[in-house]
């Protein structure tokens, strides 16, 4: 095999190699990275077929047509490559410069394609058959030193990016992969380097860069497979696949968007690869443990870090839709509210039977709990309570008396003095109502107004004699709304007292039965009652401002 055949030989070669390396890199394209990449082994393809068709022309017609095919490759090789390390080392350039360095290699371009008609690219040319190839001796134009200076450029500043970003990498796969851009780039500039300065013989009938853009090209194929130049898209199909419901979005250790499928792209259309940061509303959903919303779904956002060779590489976030969940989880809420109110309002009604049990034990008392009830609640309300105080005060109410089920109807209905047997009986029925709601332990409030509503502010009550702030604020309410509506209503001992005459004795006892605050309190609503409305015909919402709102209206 002559000289000849055997250039021919490495010349097919590299064609064929470049096609599958195309081809390769065309089956895993992804994003950007991959397209610069894809691009420049097609224009080296490009190139090393038409320089095919040079090495091969018979006539100046035919070598001058090559030639253009040749560099419809050629032209663009170094900026995709230049592109591809942009990429690769995470340097951001501006998109109107990548559009002024596109029109301007356009413009090479041009010149080559009509170089017989100026002496711009070559300043004279002439079509030599040669000993072992045809080629063209020729004097170099402005736009060649153009070429020339512009691909100097792009190999020292990816040399640079390379170098820099080797020295800066902290992780061993990522600094190995860069190193092998680094090899590949070094082959090509050596291979450059040879063919402009002629350092080798077969230069004079051979262009040897097109072996070294094929040996380059091979290289970053290598590192392809072994060290995953092409990003993190496929570390993150690991993970995923590209086109589950889910929304997916990974990020590098910079924070810079490398890959999204199709449903995150959907939720947010401004994602773009290489975009230096989430969307907000994943940054935000993600820092509240919040969701995501789009077209009536739900999402739940989930961040997961992402490993390679045991080396963060960076993260993947998740959008889980979880409609389904949300709306089983409102269904679920809406039936746990039904339950709820229906469950309160049958405890209400439980305590509306036994307060009116204790009451219809004597048809002179009919209304007296839920009088008291509806006056401790306001009490509450006046000082401030929270709504939810105001309901105890009221169950209180209800229920103060509930020990009187165990006292013989003989006592309760009895008009003349009770013997002191009999008041003991009486007085026991504070206890007797201690017990019987001591059992409910979630509302253990009710147990205190039952055992002390009796007891008083200087300590001469019963059945504890406690004194002053001993007493529970609850049941020293309780104590005074009970005295006002005995006081107010018909008994089987006595008739209703006057508003002034109750308004005296409240003022008379107060700091002795009452506690003096309360007491207040009790006479503010008395002065304000002119109508003397808060007697045993009261309504309840004649005296309770918040029932309707807090009580009146349990629901289903």
């Amino acid at each position: 095999m002559n000289l000849r055949e055997i250039l021919l030989t490495i010349q097919y070669i590299s064609i064929l190699g470049l096609f599958l390396e195309s081809w390769i890199i065309l089956h895993k394209w992804r994003n950007s990275l991959h397209s610069y990449l894809f691009l420049s082994c097609a224009a080296t393809f490009i190139n090393n077929l038409g320089y095919l068709f040079e090495l091969k022309a018979g006539s100046e017609e035919t070598y001058l047509t090559a030639l253009k095919i040749s560099y419809a490759g050629r032209v663009w090789i170094c900026l995709m490559l230049f592109l591809f390390t942009a990429k690769l080392c995470r340097i951001r350039i501006p998109d109107w410069l990548t559009r002024i360095m596109v029109i301007t290699h356009l413009g090479i371009y041009i010149s080559v394609f009509m170089l017989e008609t100026h002496k711009l690219y070559y300043s004279w040319y002439e079509f030599v058959k040669g000993d072992v190839f045809p080629k063209i001796d020729h004097g170099n134009g402005i736009i060649y030193y153009l070429f020339f200076g512009i691909q100097v450029i792009y190999i020292i500043t990816g040399f640079v990016w390379i170098i820099r970003g080797c020295r800066k990498e902290k992780k061993h796969t990522a600094q190995r992969r860069l190193l092998i851009v680094l090899i590949a780039f070094t082959v090509e500039a050596v291979f450059y380097i040879v063919q402009i300065f002629d350092l080798i013989s077969v230069t004079k009938f051979y262009d040897v860069t097109m072996f070294g853009f094929f040996l380059s090209t091979l290289i970053m194929l290598i590192a392809i497979f072994r060290y995953d130049l092409l990003g993190m898209t496929e570390i993150a199909k690991d993970f995923v696949i590209d086109r589950i419901s889910e929304g997916i979005i990974a990020i590098d250790n910079e924070g810079t968007v490398d890959y999204f499928n199709k449903p995150a792209f959907r939720i947010y259309p401004e994602l773009k690869t290489g975009a230096p940061s989430l969307p907000v509303g994943v940054t935000q959903a993600v820092i509240d443990h919040g969701t995501v919303t789009h077209e009536g779904r739900i999402y739940t956002p989930v961040e997961n870090e992402l490993h390679h060779h045991g080396e963060s590489v960076g993260k993947l976030f998740m959008l889980v839709d979880d409609t389904e969940h949300y709306e089983y989880e409102e269904k679920l809420e809406k039936e746990v509210d039904r339950q709820t109110r229906r469950s309160k309002r049958l405890t209400r009604e439980m305590m509306f039977t036994l307060s009116r049990t204790v009451d219809t034990k004597d048809h002179y008392t009919d209304g007296h709990s839920r009088r008291v009830a509806a006056i401790c609640a306001e009490i509450g309300r006046r000082m401030g309570k929270s709504d939810r105080e105001q309901v105890e005060l009221y169950e209180i109410g209800l229920l103060h008396d509930i020990g009187k089920i165990g006292i013989h109807e003989d006592i309760i209905h009895k008009s003349t003095r009770l013997t002191d047997d009999e008041f003991a009986a009486v007085k026991a029925h504070t206890v007797k109502g201690y017990e019987i709601l001591k059992e409910i332990s979630d509302m253990p409030e009710l147990s205190e107004g039952a055992r002390w509503h009796h007891e008083r502010f200087n300590g001469t009550g019963y059945p504890d004699g406690l004194k002053e702030y001993e007493i529970p604020e609850r049941a020293r309410i309780a104590c005074i709304a009970d005295c006002y509506d005995a006081m107010t209503s018909t008994r089987t001992y006595s008739v209703p007292k006057k508003q002034s005459d109750v308004r005296a004795e409240i003022a008379r006892c107060r700091d002795t039965w009452f506690d003096p605050q309360i007491a207040d309190v009790m006479l503010a609503m008395i002065d304000e009652d002119k109508d003397y409305r808060m007697n045993e015909t009261a309504d309840v919402n004649d005296v309770w401002k918040n029932y309707d709102r807090l009580w009146g209206n349990p629901g289903d």
